[in-house]
């Protein structure tokens, strides 16, 4: 099966289509995967470009390149108003004493400088991040409040001890602070605002594609943990035994094992379900392995009724109890203890007697860390991972 009919399976949801890869042809998926990871760094790409744009922010603002930077936005301002002066008035004339030009350089400088100095404080006080809307309209009032007065004040200044202005009109010397405030205060302003706000979305698209490349991840581990062979095997070779000792608990068996795949088909793609049901599927799950394992595992299952209204995500628990059985010594001599249990209505808690096999199997972790990744994006409280010299505790966030 080539990778594009694996992709027509998996987006109609087919689950014949993931067991059949994760059985034979896992690195189609894999491949798959990957191609995800790719598209992923696309999308991430105004991110990253955004963030460089950031850190390169204070080298673009050093001396060397502000200066001529300054000195040719004024001269631009300068010629921009000049035009609009001669529209207004017949008989002023478009090019200016230099001493014009000169005030106008200065006066973008000192404006640029001051709004600097405004935008770093309001940076520390009114970050982006904590609310846009409320920096933007915060910075546009006090910019207005103090820099319009200081604007006409230095126009004034550079009128009378630079230009030997006589005679000044003051409504001209407020429409230029006007101008200058909307073009150096105002427009900057809103661009840096409509940047965030493409910034905060594509940082938005990204962890959706994020998280839905992990749930695929997630999915295909499950399955594979589920339809193992080796899963399969050990369950019928207990079947087997069953059928000639004990009729009645292999009729039993079949059904636990009937309700584990049926909980996978129906609920593999489900973000969040309830504690209730997750908590009948691993008793079924777990009446599979005790009947394996006898008495040399046991689960105990405590949790407060009004925590099973709580949600958690599909599936978590049966990986924690499987990677408790796989990486522990299980046997009549050191048998292993396994607690489920909920603290406070608000945190469920798996635990285990940590008794490490001699040998540890190889393993990628990538259950436990599709597990933090998922809750990372349901719940914005942290799994917590404990692990002592006798027990590994895992700690969920009740959602």
């Amino acid at each position: 099966m080539n990778n594009s009919n694996f992709q027509n399976f998996f987006n109609a949801g087919s689950l014949s289509g993931v067991i059949l890869m994760a059985e034979h042809n896992s690195d189609n998926f894999n491949n798959l995967l990957s191609k995800g990871k790719s598209r992923l760094s696309l999308k991430l790409l105004p991110l990253r470009l955004y963030k460089l744009y950031r850190m390169q922010f204070p080298r673009l603002f050093s001396p060397l390149i502000r200066i001529p930077a300054m000195t040719l936005i004024g001269l631009i301002l300068k010629f921009i108003l000049d035009l609009g002066f001669g529209m207004v008035y017949r008989y002023y004339e478009l090019i200016r004493p230099v001493n014009e030009y000169i005030g106008a350089i200065i006066l973008t400088v000192l404006v640029f400088e001051g709004v600097l100095q405004l935008k770093k404080l309001l940076n520390r006080r009114f970050p982006w991040e904590k609310s846009p809307t409320r920096r933007l309209g915060i910075e546009i009032m006090i910019s207005t409040l103090i820099m319009l007065p200081v604007l006409i004040g230095i126009r004034i200044l550079i009128s009378i001890f630079l230009l030997d202005v006589q005679f000044i009109q003051f409504s001209d010397e407020v429409i230029t602070a006007i101008y200058y405030l909307i073009l150096l205060i105002a427009v900057p302003a809103f661009t840096e605002f409509a940047i965030f706000l493409v910034n905060r979305y594509r940082t938005g698209l990204a962890e959706v594609e994020k998280f839905r490349k992990e749930n695929a991840e997630f999915q295909f581990e499950t399955l594979r943990t589920q339809v193992n062979p080796h899963f399969l095997f050990n369950s019928l070779n207990t079947l087997s035994s069953l059928v000639y000792e004990d009729r009645e608990k292999a009729v039993l068996f079949i059904r636990h094992m009937s309700d584990v795949y049926r909980y996978v088909l129906e609920n593999r793609s489900r973000e969040t379900i309830s504690l209730r049901e997750e908590i009948v599927f691993i008793r079924a799950f777990v009446y599979l392995y005790e009947l394996r394992f006898d008495k040399k595992l046991t689960v105990e299952i405590n949790i407060n009724e009004k925590s099973l209204d709580m949600r958690i995500a599909p599936m978590t628990l049966q990986l924690l109890i499987e990677n408790a059985v796989k990486h522990n010594i299980v046997s009549s001599r050191k048998p292993l203890q396994i607690s489920v249990f909920d603290v406070d209505g608000r945190t469920l808690t798996v635990s285990n007697n940590l008794q490490r096999k001699p040998v540890g199997l190889p393993s990628t972790s990538v259950g436990l860390k599709n597990i933090i990744s998922r809750y990372g994006f349901l719940s914005n409280q942290a799994i917590e991972i404990v692990e002592t010299e006798t027990e590994y505790k895992v700690s969920l966030p009740l959602i």
